[in-house]
């Protein structure tokens, strides 16, 4: 073997899995692979490389994933690169090349949309890291645009300390740091703010 990690080049991915499963089938095949070529591997990197988990596990183009719930789909991930790092001491997906990440309501309809330019998904700590031309729309509409933002799954929790600007119809808020919310935007708070609202008089 002349290559690791093992690519798949399948243009889409699915599968159901839980959170406490994501990705054992594939990083089984990875390991697998990995464990049959091990004498080729420490010629062929350099010494302590896959001990400092600089090596992911798998890599995959164009993935994507449905994270279910008691056989309830509530996230659809979707990134032209994944790079999984499962074996590292902090186990963690990394989306280089951007990803899309829609999650939903029992009833299957969206309830909000995240997209970023780079993410990082952290497995044990259920945290998500966007960065780079972050996006996320809530099903009003709502647009929060940011560089940065950390999505804390268990707590249904989005922050910031980076400049979030959010459009809500025909307002804009913009604050430079300081903001969090829950993920469908109905509940957010700055700690520094400024924009324009419009009253309409009774």
């Amino acid at each position: 073997m002349n290559r690791l990690p093992f690519v798949l080049n399948k243009k889409k991915i699915e599968k159901y899995f839980s959170h406490t499963n994501s990705i054992v089938v594939m990083v089984s095949i990875a390991a697998m692979l990995v464990f049959s070529c091990q004498s080729r591997v420490a010629t062929d990197l350099p010494p302590g490389l896959l001990e400092n988990n600089n090596v992911p596990a798998l890599e995959a183009t164009n993935f994507e994933v449905s994270f279910t719930d008691s056989g309830i789909v509530r996230y659809h991930l979707s990134t032209p690169k994944l790079l999984d790092f499962s074996n590292d001491k902090k186990p963690r997906r990394d989306f280089p090349e951007g990803f899309r990440l829609v999650k939903y309501n029992e009833a299957g309809a969206i309830l909000s949309e995240l997209t970023g330019n780079h993410g990082k998904n952290f497995i044990d700590e259920n945290k998500w890291i966007a960065t780079g031309n972050v996006v996320m729309v809530n099903n009003a509409g709502d647009t929060l645009k940011t560089e940065e933002l950390i999505f804390l799954e268990k707590e249904d929790l989005i922050f910031s300390d980076q400049f979030v600007s959010i459009k809500k119809g025909d307002q804009y808020i913009t604050g430079s740091g300081g903001f969090k919310s829950d993920t469908q935007m109905s509940k957010w708070e700055f700690v520094k703010t400024k924009g324009h609202i419009y009253v309409t008089n009774e």
